[in-house]
């Protein structure tokens, strides 16, 4: 009886002792990873998966929904490492494809009809990523699938799989294969010569910040251009597209464009909106014309509104 009081009384102590941590996704993400390569790399072949199906319950997906960009990050950042400490093992360790996909969804069930449970996830994956998880099941293709209760290396897919599980259009990420990551390891190139010109590549051109509901999210540049909008129905967040849910309105579609220019070794910014960066308000571009760039400095702020990003060049 007392028990029952408590949970009536304390329904939010309940809730937060099971929910799903950002560690616990990345960690059993990882896990799915690591079981992959050990399973089915041979010789001096690596292989692993890059495509990702990660379901949750539901009350767990509204928890971590605006933070699976950096949690996706931080998840290739564990990829990365483990790849580069198995890769004296397996020196062929190019994947399949060219991208890693991720997508979440919100899902009482796993695609084996088991529950899951709170503070759990399902990990679907396959070899490749060029193609959604719907057409993959039409294809009736094997996946492996790890969760707490189920272990599958090979997993009919079919028709009917996704029949009770909605694969949203938000919560997807694609990431294009970065092997400069490895440059640190023993088949890296010499270093350049003392006073060369040549820049050693890094694992991201830029990080922009902002802050959601009093919570701080992180997204990683590693392409030469970026698109940042407001999230609307049928866009996704990828490499070069940022789509952030902000509640205020300040940040409209197709906001801001930064590019980085190889030659110049500078950052650009154009808007297409009203907003003040480093406390400036730059000409505005117009869509369907070529975007007006502005210089951008290595630390900027841009102010949309009331809704501020934070730019920091990793160069």
């Amino acid at each position: 009886m007392l028990d029952k009081i408590k949970r009536w009384l304390l329904p939010d102590e309940e809730e937060t002792g099971k929910r799903l941590t950002n560690q616990a996704l990345v960690d059993q993400v990882v896990a799915s990873f690591k079981e992959t390569v050990e399973r089915e790399s041979f010789n001096r072949r690596m292989m692993y998966d890059c495509s990702y199906l990660i379901l949750m319950r539901p009350e767990d997906y509204r928890h971590a929904e605006l933070r699976l960009a950096g949690i996706t990050e931080g998840i290739l950042d564990e990829f990365y490492d483990y790849i580069n400490e198995r890769k004296s093992q397996y020196p062929r360790y190019d994947p399949i494809g060219n991208f890693w996909d991720f997508q979440y969804c919100p899902s009482e069930k796993g695609i084996d009809n088991a529950d899951i449970e709170p503070g759990s996830v399902q990990v679907i994956s396959a070899p490749t990523s060029e193609k959604s998880w719907v057409e993959l099941s039409s294809e009736q293709i094997k996946v492996s699938i790890s969760s707490k209760h189920s272990r599958y290396s090979k997993y009919d897919l079919n028709p009917n799989t996704f029949a009770h599980i909605d694969i949203l259009s938000k919560g997807h990420f694609r990431v294009k294969f970065n092997k400069e990551l490895f440059a640190g390891g023993p088949t890296a190139t010499p270093a350049p010569p003392v006073n060369s010109s040549v820049t050693p590549k890094k694992d991201k051109l830029a990080t922009i910040q902002f802050v959601i509901n009093k919570q701080r999210y992180s997204f990683p540049m590693r392409e030469k251009q970026l698109k940042i909008t407001k999230a609307v129905e049928g866009l996704t967040s990828t490499a070069t597209l940022l789509c952030i849910n902000e509640p205020s309105g300040s940040l409209q579609k197709e906001h801001v464009m930064i590019r980085y220019d190889d030659t110049a070794r500078m950052f650009y910014i154009a808007l297409f909106a009203g907003a003040f960066v480093n406390e400036q308000k730059p000409e505005l571009s117009r869509l369907g014309q070529p975007p007006v760039w502005h210089p951008l400095k290595n630390d900027s702020s841009i102010v949309c509104g009331i809704f501020q990003l934070d730019f920091k060049a990793e160069l």
